[in-house]
């Protein structure tokens, strides 16, 4: 008799964690998908959007903050010099806020979100769920660290361990700056997938009060990102100096700083 009550119990258990694993099977695949290629989505009638522009003139500025928007200006020189011409990362908030200039591909997994913006190859990882890096083993970056969870059908995503963004695009920030995003997955009237994107910063060095971004992106059937990497542009310049060093009966020594003495002779 207590052997059947022992099988019994074993049935009632085993029934009991199969029928919780699935659930937590089924609760996994009912989360939003944002797996695909994106770009910027146009209401109805709207004229085309660009992903790309200048800080907004009315920024709540602190006094520091100010300063060193004035200092980063004058840095630029008089040839405007850009980050992106010397291959550098866009990082957060600028990779996001100018994706659909440039689409922008997300690959989701449980426990992680990469985002490839097209730019570079810009990567981005958002660690999900229980999947965290420890804090001291965290590198500060342009990218951040961005960790998410689900609220409901939202995700979450928070981003720290940034280095300064003086040069970030609409929106600088010190390596204080602390942002928060919400990702949230809908369609149209017409059924496209949109995803609803909004951004809120937070940086006591920079800004008086939070920054406040909203956008949607929609997604582009079949959609590619193609190689789009200036590094090895500079790379294959570099190689033609050479080859015509070669050619004159010279030696091969040319640097990378003549590739960039030549393209900026040509500006």
């Amino acid at each position: 008799m207590r052997k059947g009550l022992m099988w019994l119990s074993t049935i009632v258990v085993t029934g009991t964690l199969a029928f919780t694993s699935g659930a937590g099977l089924t609760a996994e695949k009912q989360r939003p998908d944002f797996t695909g290629v994106w770009t910027v989505y146009r209401e109805p009638g709207q004229a085309r959007v660009s992903g790309f522009g200048a800080p907004p003139a009315d920024l709540p500025f602190t006094e520091e903050g100010r300063r060193r928007v004035d200092e980063y200006r004058q840095l630029l020189g008089p040839e405007k010099a850009n980050p992106a011409a010397y291959c550098v990362d866009y990082g957060m908030p600028t990779m996001m806020e100018q994706a659909g200039g440039y689409p922008i591909e997300f690959i989701q997994k449980s426990d992680q979100l990469t985002a490839i913006y097209e730019v570079e190859g810009e990567l981005r990882r958002i660690y999900l769920d229980d999947r965290h890096l420890p804090e001291e083993r965290r590198l500060a970056s342009r990218q951040g660290y961005s960790e998410g969870y689900w609220d409901g059908d939202v995700l979450v995503v928070t981003t720290t361990d940034l280095v300064d963004g003086q040069d970030q695009a609409r929106h600088p920030h010190s390596d204080q700056a602390k942002i928060v995003e919400r990702f949230s997955l809908g369609a149209d009237a017409k059924g496209t997938k949109v995803i609803a994107y909004e951004m809120v910063m937070t940086d006591p060095v920079y800004y008086t009060e939070p920054i406040t971004v909203q956008k949607k992106f929609a997604l582009v059937p079949d959609g590619f990102i193609i190689p789009y990497r200036c590094p090895d542009e500079f790379w294959y310049a570099l190689l033609e100096m050479r080859r015509e060093q070669l050619k004159a009966g010279k030696p091969a020594d040319a640097r990378m700083s003549d590739v960039y003495k030549y393209r900026e002779s040509n500006e």
